[in-house]
């Protein structure tokens, strides 16, 4: 294989960060407020669907007072 092809596979790798959670398993993790920079909010909450986007992976969560929200897994910080 192509050297070139083989170390952008291994960046997009590294780039993405692994959950390994489960739909239906408690998450609680920090996730930029306002998009990107270095203000988080704390995201505690029950997954309810993983997905592939066009922007690469999300989780949607369900936060405690019945509100959903989706994380793309890129920005998810301290998982």
């Amino acid at each position: 294989m192509n050297s070139k092809y083989l170390l952008k596979l291994q960046k997009e790798r590294f780039e993405m960060i692994k959950t390994h959670k489960r739909v239906g398993s408690k998450v609680n993790f920090l996730y930029p407020n306002g998009g990107t920079g270095n203000v988080f909010r704390r995201v505690i909450g029950t997954v309810v669907k993983k997905g592939e986007g066009p922007n690469g992976p999300y989780l949607t969560v369900e936060e405690g007072e019945g509100k959903f929200r989706s994380c793309s897994t890129k920005k998810i910080a301290f998982m």
